[in-house]
């Protein structure tokens, strides 16, 4: 199946609709469960935007008397008649009569010590207005909206402290395979440790998904079958070996016979072919390719949108931007070929010249971003223009 394919397979998913309530303090990244309407205007009053002094502009030409101070957070009325001012702090609530400020930096006073304002002092200097930003009944935040800092400053800016949030699924990771050593155990030269988990939920952790990880497959169908069945409060299993035809690749028999049924069983894209995804009900099952390299790219490109778009994400497909293609490579035009890279300014190099094995770590760890080619297409060349998928 085609890259493209695959995000439209994504598209279908039906998103998780269980919400929680959570302090804002702890709901950044989180996707809003319910729409949020203003229950007060920002500004709230209006307000100074610096120090200075709070003038009507009709006055402009006059010296102005310096009635006193007024302090961010004072609560009392103020007001001016003709020809006067108050100092204002910012912050500060306007006082009646007043529409513009002189900034503090600019003042200057006649032998009486009444304010002169310079002349170019525009018309509503510095003056925050009541509900410029927000009115009162306005729409603050969408359901769907993903809280990022700015947003949870607006929630709190209205004195918002709890919010309604959709609950992220829960993620199972397991490796699988025999040869396969923890990095915290011994490791004999013919085995290999578990690199392949840690990148899977890396990445998941990178994009604001938590998982759990739940140790190594063995090569047995009943041990496989009785470790995917203690799962079942799981959204999500992601496994990474046993995704290609070897002898002792039991996976597929196993979610078979579980009535697992396959949405994908392979990514028409070098190296990350051997790539399958199972679905039963709402649950979704990921089996990934060994090789490291073949496993991330797979993780960058199926897991994470899968992932977000069961999560209620909007923009869960990977992020994209048009780049220069700096050098020149070919490859074959059978498939499509994942060249790994980096792209800064508008440009994209490909990482040692895309010369790699699927299982090597070092060349994605270079990277940045990836490009995924056309099937029939055998080169790239300088300067091409190509859309390119972030990957970190």
């Amino acid at each position: 199946m085609r890259v493209d394919e695959i995000f439209e397979l994504a598209k279908d998913l039906e998103p998780l609709n269980r919400s929680e309530i959570l302090p804002i303090s702890q709901a950044t990244g989180k996707i809003l469960a319910s729409d949020i309407i203003a229950s007060r205007s920002l500004p709230a009053f209006d307000n100074s935007a610096l120090d200075g002094y709070a003038f009507a502009y009709a006055d402009i030409a006059s010296p102005l008397k310096i009635k006193g101070v007024i302090l961010a957070g004072d609560k009392n009325s103020y007001e001016i008649s003709k020809n006067e001012c108050y100092k204002i702090m910012t912050g500060a609530a306007f006082p009646k009569g007043s529409d513009s400020v002189v900034m503090i930096e600019n003042e200057s006073f006649d032998e009486s010590g009444n304010l002169i304002v310079p002349p170019d002092t525009p018309k509503n200097n510095a003056r925050k207005i009541k509900g410029e930003e927000i009115e009162a009944g306005e729409l603050l935040l969408a359901k769907g909206s993903r809280l990022t800092p700015a947003n949870i400053m607006l929630l709190a800016a209205q004195g918002i402290s709890y919010i309604n949030t959709f609950k992220n699924p829960r993620i199972a990771v397991f490796s699988s395979g025999n040869e396969i050593n923890e990095p915290w155990s011994e490791c004999d030269k013919l085995s290999i440790y578990n690199a392949n988990s840690f990148g899977i939920i890396s990445a998941l952790s990178q994009n604001g998904f938590k998982s759990e990880y739940k140790g190594i497959l063995k090569d047995e169908i009943s041990y496989i079958k009785e470790a995917i069945n203690s799962c079942s409060d799981y959204d999500i299993i992601i496994t990474s070996g046993g995704a290609s035809k070897g002898e002792a690749d039991y996976m597929s028999e196993v979610l078979n016979s579980l009535d697992f049924k396959p949405l994908f069983s392979s990514i028409d894209a070098r190296p990350a072919k051997p790539t399958k995804c199972y679905q039963k009900g709402n649950k979704l099952i990921f089996v990934l390719p060994g090789n490291p390299m073949s496993c991330l790219l797979a993780t960058y490109i199926t897991v994470i949108p899968f992932v977000k778009r069961v999560a209620n994400w909007s923009d869960y497909l990977p992020k994209t931007q048009i780049a220069k293609f700096k050098g020149s490579l070919k490859f074959k035009a059978s498939r499509a070929n994942i060249v790994i890279g980096t792209a800064n300014n508008g440009e994209f190099r490909a990482t040692n010249d895309n010369i790699y094995s699927p299982s090597m770590i070092r060349p994605i760890s270079l990277s940045n971003s990836i490009y995924i080619s056309n099937i029939g297409q055998s080169e790239i060349c300088d300067n091409q223009e190509i859309k390119i998928y972030q990957i970190s």
